[in-house]
């Protein structure tokens, strides 16, 4: 659960998300539609832990999640339950400050959750000791997930990002994300290290006109899946 760009637009906001997991892992089920707080949701559904990477709640939050800490020597039986239900149960709550403030973090494998609105971009992180919280104001930003890349990558792939922005229209961001580089796979940002690589990529477009889903396996990455949410 690995890479994360946020584009604002005129009207509302683009975020995609390219999931890095496992090839061996079961494949998603997507669209699942699901209500909480008399809100309906749609997301792709894990099978294995029965959460998600990526929520889209209608009124136009979308909450992702990404690994922040990878125990090799543990499985999920060894934490309270999957992370992937942390989106889901962040809408359980009224307010951004009432989920940092009421949720029990404990028990749950180290993870980054970023939250984006029109209005801003919050990143919660839980490094399974404490909890720290930044917002970010509308700008173009790229999430990376912490075990899979070291501060050198990190910076590689954010001027990748950068320089793309720098020649291309952003709302065809879609492309960045499925772009391949041959020579370095490793820190693609469609990426492949064989025993992990990129195995689907989603995307929510809000605008004002518009509101749509986008979701496909990398194997069918011509082909997506589009859902219609308004």
């Amino acid at each position: 659960m690995c890479t994360i760009t946020y584009i604002p637009t005129e009207s509302g906001y683009i975020v995609t998300q390219n999931r890095d997991e496992s090839p061996l892992r079961e494949k998603a089920v997507f669209p699942v539609k699901e209500t909480i707080n008399k809100e309906s949701i749609i997301f792709p559904k894990d099978p294995e832990g029965s959460g998600s990477w990526f929520v889209s709640a209608k009124h136009g939050l979308t909450v992702c999640i990404m690994n922040a800490i990878y125990h090799p020597n543990k499985t999920s039986a060894d934490f309270k339950h999957s992370r992937g239900l942390v989106p889901l149960h962040y809408l359980e709550y009224e307010s951004n400050e009432q989920f940092l403030k009421d949720y029990d973090f404990k028990g749950i494998q180290g993870f980054t959750l970023v939250v984006c609105s029109q209005d801003n971009v919050n990143e919660i992180h839980w490094d399974e000791n404490k909890v720290t919280h930044q917002s970010f104001s509308p700008a173009p930003l790229i999430f990376q997930s912490n075990p899979l890349y070291t501060a050198e990558q990190k910076a590689k792939r954010k001027l990748w990002f950068e320089n793309w922005l720098d020649v291309n229209d952003s709302t065809k961001i879609l492309e960045f994300h499925k772009a391949k580089k041959q020579e370095n796979l490793a820190e693609s940002i469609l990426m492949d290290r064989h025993f992990v690589r990129t195995i689907s990529i989603t995307q929510r477009a809000f605008l004002s006109n518009s509101d749509e889903i986008q979701y496909a396996e990398v194997e069918n990455l011509n082909n997506f899946k589009k859902i219609i949410i308004s």
